[in-house]
């Protein structure tokens, strides 16, 4: 929990109303509505009229609600009319400036002062320079949402899952250390005082781990001479189990340097599932990648594909996934995303399941595939179960 600095409470129009400043964020609850900054004067989350803004570095709006939790459903709507975006920030920075002139705070003139509508022009602007310092971030795990995300390397080494459409826009390159080095200082000025709420370092974009370990060294270096090593919880990365192979003996010397967990698209442990995704197999050596990361002292994040395969390899998918995550290691410091199969119109996934004559599940059969799965899972030690809806990733 970050380190609370000062707590005002206090009422507003009758109505029982806090701030709170933190070492690295500013919050504000109104009744039920909550507003949450960074120390840039940032919205990050904003929660009124019963419905959740979440605010991207990007400038993106992500819309969303609880509709219920068993099973999972979420509505979700990303919002892209410029105008509606102005009116969310707007709302947002009028009820901070009405709460600012009832409470008694004494440093209510300098937040009054960051936090006001001139703000949207600021941030609109910001939206600019955020698209010259990132390619953009297509993706990222649930947890990672709030880190610091700087790409040593662009695309993916690999780029031919049938199902994956994130990086078609891109070739796949690393960056020069002199060319890391400008993109890191770039980001840190960029994010300004900002960069305190954002204590998590992911390094993007897919496969992070495909570079030598010397280079993938040299990149976390660099991050540190920008960055106090205090400041830093961890590093961490996507990686696949068919081009990576590092030694335990380098991934202990990543894990010494920082690196806390590494996220794998397993997907599915059925082979012939995985051929139809496109994506190398066998299932199993997926295991011993987890096994190396395991005994270096890295946590993982194992992603399945909900939905794949389609009706036809319901079964399958789910009797051989349940197998391969049952031979991993996994314990309460690990994650199991359970994310469900988006099929785009331009994807290939659609023309092979065409060809295979696959039958789409729908959102029912998704959510009894997860529990299927999850009544399957034996581990003595269990690692956290979630929803990873890619729809919801805002950076």
């Amino acid at each position: 929990m970050p380190k609370l600095i000062e707590l005002v409470t206090g009422k507003v129009d009758g109505v029982d109303t806090t701030l709170s400043i933190f070492r690295d964020s500013i919050k504000f609850t109104y009744g039920e509505e909550v507003y949450v900054f960074d120390l840039e004067g940032r919205p990050i989350f904003m929660y009124f009229d019963n419905m959740l803004y979440e605010r991207g570095l990007s400038g993106e709006i992500i819309e969303k609600k609880w509709i219920s939790f068993k099973p999972h459903r979420r509505y979700i709507r990303r919002i892209k009319d410029a105008n509606e975006k102005r009116y969310i920030l707007r709302y947002t920075y009028r009820r901070i400036g009405e709460i600012l002139d009832h409470l008694n705070y004494r440093g209510r003139d300098d937040l009054k002062g960051l936090l006001n509508e001139e703000m949207i022009g600021r941030l609109e602007r910001e939206e600019k320079v955020f698209r010259e310092i990132y390619r953009p971030i297509s993706i990222l795990p649930p947890d990672q949402y709030l880190a610091l995300v700087f790409q040593p390397l662009e695309g993916c080494p690999y780029n031919k899952c049938s199902f994956c459409t994130f990086y078609r826009d891109r070739e796949f390159r690393y960056k020069s250390v002199d060319e890391f080095r400008e993109h890191v200082e770039k980001v840190v000025n960029f994010l300004g005082k900002g960069i305190l709420i954002r204590r998590k370092v992911f390094l993007s974009d897919a496969n992070a781990l495909f570079a030598e370990t010397d280079q993938l060294l040299e990149y976390i270096r660099i991050v540190k001479e920008y960055i106090a090593g205090d400041m830093v919880e961890g590093f961490y990365s996507f990686s696949d189990y068919f081009t990576v192979y590092k030694s335990i003996e380098e991934l202990q010397i990543l894990r010494k340097e920082g690196y806390k967990r590494v996220y794998i698209g397993l997907e599915s442990g059925s082979d012939n599932v995985l051929k139809i995704l496109s994506k190398p197999g066998p299932a199993t050596r997926s295991i011993e990648l987890v096994k190396r990361l395991k005994k270096a002292g890295i946590s993982v994040g194992v992603i399945i594909l909900i939905g794949a395969g389609g009706r036809e390899y319901y079964d399958e998918h789910v009797e051989k996934t349940v197998e391969v995550i049952n031979s991993m290691p996994l314990d309460e410091r690990d994650i199991i995303y359970f994310s469900k199969l988006k099929i785009h119109e331009d994807s290939e996934y659609l023309k092979i399941s065409r060809e295979y004559g696959l039958t789409e599940l729908d959102d029912e059969e998704m959510n009894m595939q997860i529990e299927d799965i999850r009544r399957g899972i034996r581990l003595d030690r269990q690692p956290i179960q979630a929803i990873y809806d890619i729809d919801e990733t805002i950076y």
